[in-house]
């Protein structure tokens, strides 16, 4: 990516598992004045190079000084907290700031069939329309599939590498998928290009991914990674369908887990929008490397049999 822009930002949720990678891939290109912006008791600890303003996101005041002349802000924060939002992107707007990154790094909000399914995903729904009320900030949407390794490693995925146990979804077709370092590494080369390139992305939805597997395809690789085979596992079968019958069941029974069993099974049917390959942004176009997928899940393999 020849063509660089350097640009002012400022992120809220920058310690995070997808703000870790986003602060150090921004710093990587050496081109970007980056500010971390964290509440007064925040113990978070930044790399060297990252300016750090501390106060209340109650405080209209402070944010908006901490916001005036940045470029971007990136907000990163976890799912419980998304409705800290809303001050920031009021203060956003106070300050001038001409780009919002707002909390999605989701599955593909514009697919209607996958969004009537998981009710969860219209909830970031309001922020986006808060900063088009506004009528100051532009955003930019990221969708990235579900995180491929912080799913894995919590077993997420139906594959329980600690007790060799799985629940594989017979017929279940592929689905785009990130890594937190790929979401990281796209998001800053995203805003290292030039504005007649990102005003391409304005108020709309923006395409991450590191591969496009099935749930078979990820069990198939454990298989190398752990020097196993299919009959070393406790394995049990069902239907993508069935299995999110099941899912809304236990959501109903007020089972929280319920919520990431719906997700993948419903990004595993035919039609539900867990493939959007077609949408996604090249890595030729950010300048990034492919990931190699058979290593990234000996990687993770490795670091959880270590943990054990």
């Amino acid at each position: 990516m020849a063509d660089k822009q350097s640009r002012k930002i400022a992120i809220v949720g920058g310690s995070g598992s997808v703000g870790s990678p986003t602060v150090e891939a921004l710093l990587s290109h050496g081109i970007h004045t980056v500010t971390a912006i964290s509440r007064s008791e925040s113990t978070a600890i930044f790399p060297s190079g990252v300016t750090i303003k501390k106060g209340s996101y109650n405080d209209e005041e402070f944010l908006v000084e901490a916001l005036k002349g940045q470029d971007v802000l990136i907000l990163q924060l976890g799912y419980m907290a998304l409705d800290s939002q809303i001050p920031l992107i009021s203060a956003a707007a106070k300050a001038g700031v001409p780009w919002v990154i707002p909390c999605e790094y989701a599955c593909d909000n514009k697919h209607e069939k996958l969004n009537e399914e998981i009710g969860l995903m219209v909830m970031k729904n309001k922020y986006r329309a808060q900063i088009d009320s506004l009528g100051v900030s532009s955003w930019i949407g990221i969708v990235n599939g579900p995180w491929f390794d912080w799913n894995f490693e919590k077993s997420f995925m139906g594959i329980d590498i600690k007790t060799r146990k799985a629940k594989l979804l017979d017929g279940g077709v592929k689905f785009n998928t990130s890594t937190l370092s790929k979401v990281g590494k796209s998001l800053a080369a995203l805003l290292s290009l030039p504005d007649s390139k990102l005003s391409a992305f304005k108020n709309d939805f923006v395409y991450f991914s590191s591969f496009l597997v099935s749930q078979r395809d990820v069990f198939d690789s454990i298989f190398s990674a752990t020097s196993t085979k299919e009959s070393d596992w406790a394995i049990e079968r069902e239907s993508p369908d069935r299995a999110a019958e099941a899912a809304k069941e236990a959501i109903r029974q007020g089972n929280g887990m319920g919520n990431v069993d719906l997700l993948f099974t419903t990004l595993s049917r035919v039609g539900y929008g867990g493939d959007y390959e077609a949408k996604v942004i090249g890595n030729d176009f950010l300048g990034l490397e492919q990931e190699d997928f058979d290593k990234v899940v000996k990687g993770l393999v490795e670091k959880m049999e270590q943990s054990k």
